[in-house]
């Protein structure tokens, strides 16, 4: 199983950037045997290849901060579960993830929500706000 996380630079050690889009580095981890397998640098402003990229090697799922419109839209689309590691180590935030202790990320920035609308005004799906 692989887990893609995003990086301020390429260390273990580095933070995991406030947003996708701010992501200078994305790592693929080997989960199954606990090191790094691959890292890529930054090749567009808005991280669309980082995106690409976790399905290429097939990601189960993607430690970073909060995406915007297009990368999430084709991550979800293909399964990939998002975890919210923004702030955090890389290490930590894999270990967070590993222990169910990182917050999923259910929309995109500035979207409607994980269920494709907003709960206002009369909303009646039957979810909590």
């Amino acid at each position: 199983m692989k887990i893609a996380v995003t990086c301020e630079n390429m260390e273990i050690n580095g933070l995991v950037p406030k947003t996708f889009k701010d992501s200078e580095y994305l790592m693929i981890i080997d989960a199954d045997k606990n090191q790094i397998f691959k890292i890529y640098g930054k090749q567009d402003s808005d991280n669309m290849v980082f995106a690409q990229k976790v399905l290429d090697h097939d990601c189960e799922a993607l430690i970073c901060g909060p995406l915007e419109k297009e990368p999430f839209e084709l991550l979800a689309g293909a399964g990939v579960t998002r975890y919210n590691g923004s702030g955090h180590k890389v290490q930590t935030a894999y270990d967070k993830m590993n222990r169910y202790q990182l917050d999923w990320i259910a929309g995109y920035i500035g979207g409607p929500g994980a269920f494709g609308h907003s709960h206002t005004g009369a909303c009646e799906c039957g979810e909590e706000e």
